[in-house]
């Protein structure tokens, strides 16, 4: 099984379609309070934590161990195309929250999803960060139409894989 900590977790959709995939969820960081009671509703023996600003490395290894995983669908608004645009400026841009928590606990697999304005506004840096790290990343964009749904609504997707990480004999 493959154990993930899930960042910027939201009501845990991504979380949700992982442990249909056969994944455990180990950890979950969301500082929205509503979104943290339906987290702890469905997840009530799963670690939980608030800020992600907050959260250090140490803290998760202590009381959930490494995971294998690290995914994450940080806020999308200094990214969106109907935001004002602010990328990193933004007081809401938690990528480089998401990338130092990524780099010190370096687990062998990474899944990030945001709305395409990322392509334009961070993904670069995201990935240059990612790759520096030691992580061979494919960006894909997916659209709701691609699984099925009658609507557009694409979104951006990077899994990344730390190169020198044992494969377990998963591909």
């Amino acid at each position: 099984t493959v154990r993930f900590l899930s960042l910027c977790a939201g009501i845990g959709g991504m979380d949700l379609g992982l442990e249909r995939a056969g994944w455990q969820c180990v950890g979950q960081v969301e500082v929205d309070p509503w979104c943290r009671e339906v987290l702890r509703r469905h997840w009530p023996h799963v670690w939980q934590w608030g800020d992600i600003r907050l959260l250090d490395a140490a803290t998760i290894r202590e009381s959930c161990g490494l995971p294998d995983a690290v995914v994450a669908a940080p806020p999308c608004q200094p990214v969106s195309c109907a935001g004002k645009g602010k990328g990193s400026g933004d007081r809401r841009w938690l990528w480089d929250d998401v990338l130092r928590l990524v780099c010190a606990l370096r687990p062998a697999w990474v899944c990030f999803e945001n709305v395409p304005g990322l392509r334009a506004r961070g993904a670069d840096g995201i990935l240059a960060h990612l790759e520096a790290a030691g992580y061979a990343c494919w960006p894909l964009v997916v659209g709701a139409r691609h699984v099925g749904a009658p609507h557009r609504r694409d979104r951006v997707w990077i899994v990344g894989r730390l190169a020198d990480s044992p494969s377990r004999g998963r591909r």
